[in-house]
């Protein structure tokens, strides 16, 4: 059992390597963190790097924006949306780059994750513009949550690919949610592991607490509900998968999604956003 919150980072690190904090995202959280601090300066920042440019460009033109018109040109794109949604944007393209291939494991599909961490981010957005109890998650941070939240399990394929090929064949034998199986195999979960890296990457603490706490319990009302909007939206993103991706999750039962407080109608219009978002749609 781990009983403190050093232990668990102890245990983490001597098991896997959390990546770096990349450049581009360092230099835009000191610009948003900065009183002088601009969406021009943070232009200057994104353009420097094609694939991160290229990237934002797509994202802020996604449907998650709703801009009318297509935009093309970063110092436009960063004028449009300010500082803290372009911050968020670099979050998601940071972790689309950092994590975008990572080495095969017999009946995990990666691709399937990326596409299942789609439709949560969708899930998680809606959930915070809609839920009373929200946790006061911003849209843009509850999406951030649900694209990165199952962020973890590409760290521990990349660092122990054959301990966590062992967590998905228990979770398949005993028919466990794959975090559970994972506690048992490493002593944690992705969720843990996906929490550090938001913390290494100075992103923000309610979006740390969100992404550490969706499997397992916080120890305040407050990390508790932000981590229970992100496992609610992970719970929309299953029901609404066409297939399987490789393990079993660990979603809420209907009881604990009456907790949301949303309308028999903001749920259905959840559920039909998250069916059919798509990554590669």
């Amino acid at each position: 059992m781990i009983s403190t919150t050093a232990e668990l980072e102890e245990l983490i690190d001597g098991t896997v390597s959390i990546p770096t904090i990349p450049t581009v995202l360092t230099e835009i959280t000191n610009i948003f963190n900065s009183p002088d601090g601009s969406a021009k300066d943070a232009a200057h920042v994104i353009e420097k790097d094609a694939a991160i440019a290229t990237r934002v460009l797509r994202l802020v033109n996604s449907p998650f924006y709703g801009l009318k018109n297509p935009v093309s040109n970063i110092n436009l794109a960063c004028s449009i949306l300010g500082l803290k949604a372009i911050k968020n944007l670099v979050v998601q393209a940071t972790v689309l780059q950092t994590f975008g291939s990572s080495p095969a494991v017999r009946g995990f599909d990666a691709n399937w994750l990326w596409d299942h961490s789609f439709k949560t981010a969708v899930a998680c957005k809606m959930i915070a513009e809609r839920s009373p109890a929200n946790a006061g998650m911003q849209k843009d941070d509850a999406y951030t949550c649900g694209l990165i939240h199952d962020i973890g399990k590409l760290i521990l394929i990349d660092s122990q690919s054959d301990r966590f090929g062992e967590s998905l064949e228990l979770s398949k034998s005993k028919k466990l949610p794959l975090a559970k199986a994972e506690a048992e195999v490493f002593g944690f979960n992705h969720a843990h592991v996906g929490g550090l890296l938001a913390n290494r990457w100075k992103l923000a603490a309610n979006v740390q607490a969100a992404v550490m706490y969706h499997h397992s319990p916080a120890t305040n009302a407050e990390d508790w509900a932000r981590g229970f909007l992100v496992k609610a939206g992970n719970t929309f993103a299953h029901a609404a998968a066409t297939r399987e991706g490789g393990y079993r999750g660990d979603v809420c039962d209907d009881d604990s999604m009456l907790a949301l407080g949303l309308t028999p109608e903001q749920t259905a219009e959840i559920r039909a956003a998250v069916a059919e978002a798509s990554m590669t749609g």
